[in-house]
């Protein structure tokens, strides 16, 4: 005897779909999407880079980093670098606190890449001394080759597609 002689002829069959499974898929993609842009927005804060004439390197490889932010503000005329979120004053002591903040980090990861952005309306006399404590951090690291620094700039031809869209 087969399934469909067992029911009952005067009943209804009911079929459907349990969109639950769906549901829960869809919810669990938001909140990854969510949560992405959010970790992508730490690093990105709003400012000119420089774009360089003649480019000796490329794009930085995906080696895990962290991203030091030099940040001019015109209203306060306050300038600031940003790591995560945490801002640090350019004075002796932000620059200070920013060097260890970073050789802590390079300790607990030793493949750590230091990425720099610097907004393209800052002097080189505001960027060299966070370059300079940068440098500095990899000192009692074990690093044998210090710490490299990454300049981040717009590559022109992104930024010329960039503005045709």
């Amino acid at each position: 005897m087969s399934a469909v002689s067992k029911l009952d002829v005067g009943r209804p069959v009911r079929t459907g779909a349990n969109l639950t499974p769906m549901i829960d898929m869809t919810f669990l993609l938001v909140v990854f999407f969510v949560l992405v842009s959010r970790i992508t927005a730490v690093e990105q804060v709003p400012m000119e880079l420089p774009v360089p004439r003649d480019p000796a390197a490329g794009a930085a490889d995906e080696a895990p980093r962290i991203v030091v932010n030099l940040v001019h503000d015109e209203l306060a005329d306050r300038r600031r670098a940003t790591l995560e979120q945490r801002d640090f004053d350019l004075d002796v002591a932000g620059i200070a606190s920013l060097e260890s903040e970073v050789r802590r980090r390079l300790l607990e990861t030793p493949e750590l890449q230091v990425n720099l952005r610097a907004d393209r309306r800052l002097p080189y006399q505001t960027v060299s001394p966070v370059l300079e404590a940068l440098g500095r951090s990899g000192r009692g690291t074990g690093r044998p080759d210090g710490v490299r620094v990454n300049l981040v700039v717009i590559d022109e031809s992104l930024a010329a597609r960039e503005e045709d869209a």
